[in-house]
């Protein structure tokens, strides 16, 4: 029994030990994959922050530079031509137009996560889209509108604060197809608004026949098929109406073609009248002609 009891006292000891020694070497596994995960983000974030400040000089070379609507060269820009410009020069190929541009990479909403090299989106209810390039400190440097030159901006003016989207991140790699990225994204938003608009519309057909409903006025469907069974009945009225037409027609040639009973009767009223007539002449000329013959025999 004792024997028992120290061999499994010896095992539980001989566990613990190599339990604490796999222990130990995951630790310092992961302290391994952090400290490489780490040195590795730094290296990126290094690489990145270098790649910003290219583009920033490129960038802030053009101040000055005249806004020519489609633009894309140092003789002229307009906002994405100036912004897929400024990109180029770090090896990133950005799609061409600003709308495409407010839809590629990673969204960054708040302005106290935006690096400078962010490119910072703009929709005007008229204007439409306007993109820049974020520099840090609440600022952005564009190209405006006509009659203007490639300038800084701040955030905080009333008309770019009024219509700001928020910024997009794009990894300065070059490995992402951004065009093919903005057309996926743009696509999925038209189907996205057209199925919004669909809802919206069904909602407001619901309400206004919950409105109707309620107020005792028919709804839509009510109402057309009142019109329907107005429409049945005029057609019903119409045709009795032209039946009875028909018959008056007839009736009237009816009439016109056959004698009234008043004339009738007058006429065989003269015609007895002449009978008789013709009868009594004949009576009163038969002693005459006996006369007559008697003075022939003579």
């Amino acid at each position: 029994m004792v024997k028992h009891l120290r061999m499994c006292a010896l095992l539980m000891w001989v566990s613990f030990i190599f339990g604490c020694a796999a222990k130990q070497g995951s630790q310092q596994a992961d302290v391994r994959n952090a400290q490489f995960h780490h040195s590795y983000e730094a290296a990126f974030d290094k690489k990145q922050s270098q790649a910003s400040l290219r583009l920033l000089r490129k960038a802030q070379s053009a101040i000055g530079v005249p806004y020519v609507r489609g633009g894309t060269t140092p003789g002229g820009f307009d906002c994405s031509g100036f912004v897929s410009w400024a990109y180029k020069s770090v090896g990133v190929a950005l799609p061409r137009t600003a709308r495409e541009q407010s839809g590629i990479g990673r969204q960054i909403g708040k302005i106290e996560d935006m690096r400078a090299g962010d490119i910072v989106a703009f929709r005007h209810p008229r204007r439409g889209y306007h993109t820049g390039i974020y520099v840090g400190d609440g600022k952005f440097i564009h190209s405006p509108h006509r009659r203007t030159t490639v300038r800084i901006t701040s955030l905080d003016d009333p008309y770019f604060s009024k219509s700001f989207l928020g910024a997009r991140r794009v990894s300065f790699n070059g490995n992402e197809n951004l065009v093919a990225q903005a057309e996926n994204r743009l696509n999925d938003y038209a189907e996205e608004k057209a199925l919004r608009d669909l809802t919206t519309f069904n909602k407001k057909r619901d309400v206004k026949t919950r409105r109707n409903d309620k107020s005792g006025k028919p709804g839509k469907a009510t109402q057309l098929a009142a019109n329907d069974k107005s429409g049945k009945k005029a057609e019903k009225g119409n045709r009795s109406s032209v039946a009875a037409s028909k018959k008056s027609a007839s009736a009237n040639a009816d009439a016109k073609s056959k004698p009234s009973k008043s004339k009738t009767a007058t006429v065989e009223r003269k015609k007895t009248k002449n009978s008789l007539a013709d009868v009594g002449n004949e009576s009163k000329n038969i002693p005459s002609q006996k006369i007559r013959q008697k003075a022939k025999n003579s």
